[in-house]
């Protein structure tokens, strides 16, 4: 609590003798909503991440005993790793991802290979060659496209390959368990009679 002002009415009324009652400020912490909660608004106490994921899927692990958890958490990592893998099935099944991706392998490698043929000009060049303007030229040339490679593959998957991948993911999220066997299965048919 804070102190009054010496200069203050009931200060002064203390000090003389007078004595009246009166409430005391109490501190902003102690301080209670005035109504309950709006039917819209959703109150959520824990502040654990995984504990606010379970409550949304209706789970409560409060009850279970801690190798019940861990065979629940472990179910539940099984089951993504299958959703995971079909997701990656049906991306490599998808013609224009397949496409996408080789043309940002190819970016990042032209990115790559300049880095590496600026150093390379810097290397040959060496000190003494660093004051020629050619050698300036060459490699400030190379850092240009080496970044400007590396960032356009960056925007590239950020436009046109997540979108096919976040639309894979949410249909293998979406697939029953046989479903999901069947894509897995084609997955490794087809990886073996690519061998």
């Amino acid at each position: 609590m804070s102190t009054r002002s010496a200069q203050n009415k009931r200060t002064q009324e203390k000090l003389q003798g007078e004595n009246r009652q009166g409430m005391a400020r109490k501190s902003a912490s102690s301080a209670k909503p005035a109504r309950a909660a709006g039917s819209s608004v959703r109150v959520v106490p824990s502040s654990s991440k995984a504990k606010r994921a379970a409550a949304e899927r209706g789970e409560d692990l409060s009850g279970l005993s801690k190798e019940e958890k861990k065979a629940r958490k472990a179910e539940l990592r099984r089951q993504e790793d299958r959703v995971y893998t079909a997701s990656n099935a049906l991306l490599n099944e998808n013609e224009d991802y397949v496409r996408f991706r080789r043309i940002w392998w190819v970016l990042l490698g032209i990115g790559i290979a300049a880095l590496v043929g600026a150093w390379v000009a810097l290397a040959v060049f060496g000190k003494d060659g660093a004051d020629t303007q050619l050698a300036q030229t060459v490699q400030m040339g190379l850092i240009i496209v080496a970044y400007a490679a590396i960032i356009i593959a960056f925007i590239f998957d950020f436009m046109k390959i997540r979108p096919i991948r976040n639309a894979c993911r949410t249909a293998a999220s979406g697939m029953s368990e046989s479903k999901l066997n069947e894509v897995i299965a084609r997955s490794v048919q087809d990886k073996k009679s690519k061998k």
